[in-house]
């Protein structure tokens, strides 16, 4: 006969989060790993489910087993606070792919605003954890996010960046705010090799194009990288049809639903 809980997921819930926080902690581990997720997956107020994987020790396997977008939820609620960097080392870095493909884009656009926030978030992270993510962005983007934002001064920069001697504390690099700076920083002490790509990348070292129009090439091939990305993971997924699929077949504002007619013939 088996000694599992019966556990009845919403209910748990509400009464976990009415407990004091060393009691919750020892019912919540009392039951099993699937048990813990049918728990986390009933709530969902974002912040009560963050609450939820806190009364764990190390709640990186619940993270990882949960659905991203549930994940995404509670990180949302943290955007813009410095705080999300406790959660954000437990994704898997399949997760933290599937997020930035969901997070910064918007109508198919990059958006700007939203990366911003995500890498000041980054910034706030272990070295070690946000050298494994920003070795998953496309440095191409990360430039064109940055290049704005950051100038190189004096006539002997370029040389110095070309001999990598150059660190975000050099009086050669200027930063129009306070999250750009933490965001280099960030970087520069994550990955030196990284950062001086990331400049190169910036100000067209060796390069004779114009930094604009490459921008707009890598932006447009990290597009149609992300909907590679999103087009695999339908299919894994058992999804057969897009929403611009969708569109094209049906036109969804004409549709008539039973209970519109319904509606309509008791008028």
């Amino acid at each position: 006969m088996s000694n599992r809980k019966l556990v009845i997921p919403q209910s748990e819930a509400k009464e976990l989060l009415s407990l004091p926080t060393r009691a919750a902690e020892q019912l919540f581990q009392s039951y099993d790993k699937e048990q813990q997720l049918e728990i986390i997956r009933a709530t969902r107020n974002p912040k009560q489910r963050e609450e939820l994987y806190y009364l764990v020790p190390d709640c990186t396997e619940l993270i990882q087993d949960s659905p991203t977008e549930d994940v995404l939820q509670v990180l949302d609620t943290l955007l813009g606070t410095g705080l999300a960097c406790g959660l954000l080392p437990c994704l898997s870095n399949e997760q933290f792919e599937e997020i930035m493909d969901i997070a910064v884009w918007r109508d198919g656009k990059l958006d700007e605003r939203s990366l911003s926030l995500w890498l000041f978030e980054l910034s706030e992270c272990e070295r070690d954890d946000l050298s494994r993510f920003l070795n998953q962005l496309d440095l191409r983007v990360l430039a064109g996010l940055l290049r704005n934002r950051i100038k190189l001064k004096g006539s002997l920069s370029a040389m110095m960046l070309d001999e990598g001697i150059i660190d975000p504390s050099s009086p050669s690099i200027e930063c129009k705010d306070d999250q750009a700076r933490a965001i280099l920083n960030a970087i520069w002490e994550a990955d030196d090799a990284l950062f001086t790509l990331l400049l190169r990348e910036m100000f067209a070292v060796d390069k004779e194009t114009d930094p604009d129009k490459e921008f707009e090439k890598a932006l447009e091939k990290a597009k149609v990288d992300r909907a590679e990305r999103i087009k695999a993971r339908d299919s894994e997924a058992g999804i057969r049809i897009t929403e611009d699929d969708l569109k094209q077949k049906v036109d969804l504002d004409s549709l008539e639903l039973a209970e519109d007619k319904k509606e309509d013939a008791d008028k």
